[in-house]
């Protein structure tokens, strides 16, 4: 009552009351318009806090950008990126994109794809199959489950094989100390195999040096032999009991690291 006795007042002694509203009107508008991105970060901010998708000390991938999370405040998140930079993300755009929290893991994903010369014979490769699970088993920061290695495909070049294993670890650093380890372990067992690896090629080449080691070939496929006569060649799948008892069993950090394991007990 009292707002339109004012203007009514103000209409009486002169003043354009239709003019002055309409003039408030605009005013307004252009405010809510300038203050719409204010308003929409800071909403963001507060989804950001109730949800908690990520919180302050985060690993975190977002976009194309990987980085660790240094503060979230009302206007913009704030990330340091691996070349150690900072960036600056408005919360209504950090909010709507599809955030992976990389610090929540629970345990690492191994997944490497092995690529083998054409050349390898099927029971090299049925060698490799079975001595890499065993690798896998025996490996103390590999989950024995779902940890596996298959022939997957005939590839362009390569007959490809793909593990599948999680390495029981949750810092990344530490994950490329244990995936170097069975990287290297797996290359032993390729040149044990008498294989080697596959070299991409889209065009006939010579190549100069040693091809695949014809002694070691024949040493594998005998123990593939041996394995098939006395029912051994744990293949498509290893038996439990067997996957129990290999469980740990390897070295790790392997014999001659600092903090191995003697072999001689001591």
């Amino acid at each position: 009552m009292l707002l339109i006795a004012a203007l009514v007042w103000l209409d009486n002694i002169g003043f354009r009351v239709t003019t002055l509203l309409a003039g408030l009107g605009v005013g307004g508008l252009a405010l809510a318009l300038a203050a719409q991105s204010s308003i929409e970060n800071m909403i963001g901010a507060i989804t950001l806090y109730m949800s908690r998708p990520v919180r302050v000390g985060d690993f975190c991938r977002f976009g194309g950008t990987v980085g660790t999370v240094a503060e979230i405040g009302f206007r913009s998140t704030r990330i340091r990126t691996l070349d150690r930079t900072v960036i600056s993300v408005p919360n209504a755009e950090f909010a709507r994109l599809h955030l992976e929290n990389l610090a929540m893991r629970d345990k690492i994903w191994y997944h490497p794809r092995i690529r083998l010369r054409y050349e390898t014979t099927p029971d090299q490769i049925r060698f490799i199959l079975v001595e890499v699970r065993k690798l896998l088993y025996s490996h103390p920061k590999v989950l024995p489950s779902p940890a596996r290695i298959r022939f997957t495909e005939f590839g362009e070049y390569s007959l490809d094989l793909e593990i599948f294993a999680y390495i029981d670890v949750t810092n990344y650093g530490k994950f490329l100390e244990v995936a170097e380890d069975l990287n290297l372990r797996i290359m032993d067992i390729i040149a044990k195999s008498g294989s080697s690896l596959a070299v991409p090629a889209q065009m006939t080449y010579l190549e100069r040096g040693k091809g695949l080691d014809e002694e070691l070939a024949r040493e594998a496929e005998a123990k593939v032999k041996k394995w098939r006569k006395k029912n051994e060649l744990y293949l498509p799948s290893f038996p439990k009991e067997t996957i129990e008892e290999l469980q740990g069993s390897l070295d790790y950090p392997p014999t001659g690291s600092p903090g191995a394991r003697d072999p001689r007990g001591k």
